[in-house]
């Protein structure tokens, strides 16, 4: 069996080896979010014979055991699936992927042919943008949002600083989310926001170490909203959180273009993410015309063998 653990910083430098080589510029490739979300996915890691492995532990199930596609060279990848089937199997379980990308779920179905059940699945497909469109808003398709956002300064420009995270931000931002938590859940619990905010406060905690980079937004010297992401190769730019006050109409707007402004001139895309299937997401996201959209799928073994 494979020895997986559980995900630390140290294990920084060798995962974004893998990922920024072979990850495609797909969201679920980032070290960030392996590590920040482990709590919530039981994302485990190990790495053999020129390959990197990610089990899913809180995925699956007692019949099927959920990984990651394995990363490396091409020729490795039947012997890496192979190794995931023998694990997965040893553990009494049916080998499952979640999130391939198009190119993985080819290879899958090239080199075992019949052997997986694949099928596409849109809720997690997600959205990659070229930095000039969300840096410029250009052409009349984007005019509505740069109006917005001209909106927004004529009402509070005079009052606003839009400053790059720096270490004095993380206690107001930290005080930010504390409120926009609670404000969100209007007294109770959802799952979700309390996952993602112990993954805000986990990449808070480590914001340098996990090479993020962001904006906060202050009005009247009060922060109304933050947003940071990472690289998820040399060219690409992952935005993982975006937080406003919504008493300040378009705050997502100025949020969405200058964390790019800011924070991506050196990458030529932008990835925004996937909509999880929630209707007035998948609007949000569509309405900036992604330049690309990077399908996923889920491939199950069709037989435990």
């Amino acid at each position: 069996m494979l020895a997986f653990h559980e995900i630390a910083l140290d294990d920084k430098g060798m995962v974004d080896s893998y990922f920024h080589r072979y990850g495609e510029n797909s969201c679920q490739h980032s070290f960030v979010s392996l590590y920040c979300m482990q709590r919530k996915y039981g994302d485990r890691i190990c790495e053999r014979d020129g390959c990197l492995y990610v089990l899913r532990s809180n995925q699956g199930s007692a019949q099927e055991r959920v990984y990651l596609f394995p990363m490396g060279e091409r020729a490795c990848m039947r012997q890496a699936v192979d190794q995931l089937r023998q694990d997965a199997h040893a553990h009494g379980a049916a080998l499952r992927f979640e999130t391939l990308t198009r190119a993985a779920a080819q290879m899958l179905a090239d080199k075992f042919p019949g052997e997986f059940e694949i099928e596409p699945c849109r809720d997690y497909a997600e959205y990659l943008y070229t930095r000039e469109k969300l840096a410029q808003l250009p052409g009349p398709e984007m005019a509505s949002k740069r109006h917005d956002i001209n909106t927004f300064f004529r009402d509070y420009g005079s009052r606003t600083r839009i400053e790059r995270i720096r270490p004095e931000h993380i206690t107001p931002i930290r005080a930010f989310q504390k409120v926009w938590l609670e404000t969100k859940n209007h007294g109770q619990e959802d799952v979700q926001l309390e996952c993602e905010n112990l993954a805000i406060q986990c990449g808070l905690d480590h914001f340098e170490a996990l090479g993020l980079s962001g904006i906060v937004v202050l009005i009247d010297d009060a922060l109304v909203g933050y947003a940071y992401g990472a690289p998820l190769s040399g060219d690409c730019y992952d935005v993982l959180i975006e937080k406003g006050d919504r008493r300040y109409p378009d705050i997502y707007r100025v949020l969405n273009r200058d964390l790019v402004r800011l924070c991506c001139g050196d990458y030529a895309w932008i990835n925004r993410e996937e909509d999880v299937g929630a209707p007035g997401l998948r609007k949000a996201k569509l309405s900036y015309k992604p330049d690309q959209l990077l399908e996923k799928f889920i491939a199950r073994e069709a037989a435990v063998r």
